[in-house]
Parts: C-alpha cells; structure tokens; sequence
C-alpha cells in the first residue's frame, strides 16, 4: 500500500543556509507498508519522522527517490480517497465549538450527510454532548479526542498518527488502542502509520517498527514474528554439585548470566521441548529455583538498534 524506494529530502532555505550546507531530514529510506498493516516508526528528536510524515501527506515532495500510496503519489491519493490524520498538536480556532469544528471538517472530507457520522465520531471519543463547547474550553486531552474523533469521519484506507496519545489519560490511551483495532477490522485492507515516542504503547497496537535515526530507517521490527517464536526462558538453579555441567547437558545452547554462574538463558523449540528437557533436568537431581519465558521489549529492542548504529553516518 505505501511505498518509499530510495527517498531523499533536503532542506535548502534559510535552515541549510545558515548552517553554512544542506539539512538532510531523510536520506536513502527505503520502507513498504502491506495492506492491512499497523506500521509504528519510532526514533530520536530529529531522525526525520516529521519530514515522513509530511512526505506521506503529500505537504512536500522528495528531493530524489519515490513516495507511492496505493501506487499514486500522496497528494493524489490525498485529493482523490482521502487520509485520516491525527497531529501531535491540533490547530482549530479556538473560537469555534467543537460541532462547527467537526462540519468544517466533514465538509473538507466532502461527505455526504455528515450529521449521523459526525455524532457517532464524537461518542466514539467521548465527546458526545460538547457540540456547543468551544475549543478554548477544551483540556488538552479533550482537544486531543476532537482530533482523533474527525480521523474517523471518513471510510479512509490510509491513517497517519503523529503522536496520537499526547495529552491523553491512561484510560484514553487504552481507548486510542481499542479505536486502531477497530478501525483496521473494520477493512482488512487499511494501513495505519503511527509516529510515537510511546514505545509500550505502539508495542501493543503496532505489527512492525520502523526505527529512524539520522535520516534512515536502520531496522524494521516485527513485532508479530516475534509474539509467533517460541520465547526463551530464563534458568536459575540451585547450587549443587554438578548443576552447572547438568544444564549444559541439558541445555546445549545454554548460556550463562554474567556474574551469575548458576542463571542460565536457554531457547526450547516448544513447550513440549521445554518440558522435556526440564525433566531431564530434575531426573539429574537439579532442583530449580527459578523457570520464566523472556521476551524482549520493543524499548531494548530500540535501545540496541541505536547501540549498533553509533558512529554510523
């Protein structure tokens, strides 16, 4: 569904003159996003997540490479099926209630009548009922909702979310997450971009990571081969004679915790792997103190990508 090969953009105004050269925001990123794909990118202030987003939406285009969505470039498909976007920071006049705001809104989308789709957009985010309020008298969470609440006014394929849980409580964080899945089932085919610092959250909702820095996508997470792999598990054994010699032998690729000579890590197929070889454990007289499945986070994940490209250009 979205397609970048090869994008490039460079910032050549006042910005590249006055540092004497021209910013690269992205540079050589390559990324495909299937249909029916939650695609998170993450990465530090200043990886080019931003610049993605608005090549995406069809505000700038490429200094080389291409940027397709549905094989059209994005400010076609725009034009022409429309995208749901959530900002980090919603702009609306903050004279306007929030009812005018979502007409405005619907009227942009060029839906047809939008009164029933705007008050079911509004219940979805718990706004019912403030039609007549004006932004102005909005908390930030509440504005943040409006935000979220015109995205899902249109039957749109492509949804883009800069920061979507900025402002939000943790019950509405959740909701966020309930309101994706939601979206997507409602047609297999649609592609959500979720730009967040959130790593725990884009965790759960994401079924791949991008991960940005420095104007490139360095590695792509898949969160959903790795939910599918058998975990590993963490060993910990009592102190007996031999303990030590019995896991290995049981445990072949077993591998031991540094400055903990009697905590190992090991990766069974299977469960039934797992217990098999457990039992052969205790058939050696190993007692165990401790057996829990290990999962690596997308924050270590995320941690090690950005070890790995220190020094890289």
């Amino acid at each position: 569904m979205i397609h970048l090969d090869n994008v490039a953009k460079e910032y050549r105004g006042w910005l590249g003159t006055a540092r004497k050269n021209r910013v690269h925001a992205l540079d050589g990123v390559s990324l495909h996003v299937p249909p029916g794909t939650v695609m998170g990118v993450v990465g530090p202030n200043g990886a080019g997540k931003s610049t993605l987003i608005k090549l995406l939406l069809g505000y700038l285009r490429p200094t080389r490479g291409t940027v397709r969505i549905g094989g059209m470039e994005p400010r076609a498909w725009a034009q022409s099926r429309g995208v749901a976007y959530v900002p980090e920071l919603p702009t609306i006049p903050e004279s306007w209630t929030v009812g005018f705001a979502m007409r405005y809104f619907a009227s942009l989308g060029e839906l047809d009548d939008p009164a029933p789709k705007i008050g079911a957009a509004l219940k979805r985010v718990g706004m019912d009922g403030t039609e007549g309020r004006k932004i102005r008298e909005l908390s930030k969470g509440m504005l943040q909702r409006v935000a979220i609440g015109q995205a899902l006014l249109g039957e749109r394929e492509v949804m883009v979310l800069d920061e979507p849980t900025s402002g939000l409580d943790p019950e509405w964080v959740a909701e966020l997450r309930a309101i994706v899945a939601e979206w997507r089932a409602a047609s297999p085919g649609r592609v959500a971009l979720i730009s967040s610092h959130d790593l725990n959250e884009l965790e759960r909702t994401a079924d791949r990571v991008a991960v940005l820095v420095a104007g490139q996508v360095r590695e792509v997470i898949d969160l959903r081969a790795a939910e599918a792999r058998f975990p590993a598990y963490r060993i910990v054994v009592d102190s007996t004679p031999h303990a030590a010699q019995a896991v290995l032998a049981c445990f072949p690729d077993a591998v031991a915790e540094e400055g903990s000579p009697l905590s190992f890590r090991v990766q069974p197929a299977d469960v039934e792997d797992l217990d098999r070889r457990v039992a052969a454990l205790l058939a050696r007289g190993v007692a165990l103190r401790a057996l829990a499945p290990e999962r690596e986070t997308l924050e270590q994940r995320f941690r090690e990508v950005r070890k790995r490209g220190k020094g890289r250009p």
